[in-house]
């Protein structure tokens, strides 16, 4: 066994488990947030006007939660990417 054996296992591997892990949570907790700020718009559309009703505070939550979702997944996928193109070197 040469130096150059030792030194590639030591290295460590980009498919991990937490890793892994780390990029499922990522674009679960993602969808998951834009499933359901979904839901919120949707349900600020439906509020009832003319019994004084305002879908303001939902629309407004959903809004922040799907640019929040929008983001997580969009660091799951950029994880995934950067992971895709480590372990093809």
């Amino acid at each position: 066994m040469n130096s150059s054996d030792r030194t590639a296992a030591a290295q460590p591997q980009w498919g991990s488990r937490p890793q892994t892990a780390l990029r499922r949570g990522a674009l679960g907790i993602g969808a998951l947030t834009a499933v359901l700020s979904l839901l919120l718009v949707l349900g600020a559309f439906t509020a009832n006007t003319t019994a004084g009703e305002t879908g303001q505070p939902a629309g407004v939550l959903g809004v922040i939660g799907l640019f929040l979702g929008g983001t997580l997944l969009a660091v799951g996928g950029l994880a995934r990417f950067v992971a895709a193109q480590a372990g093809r070197r």
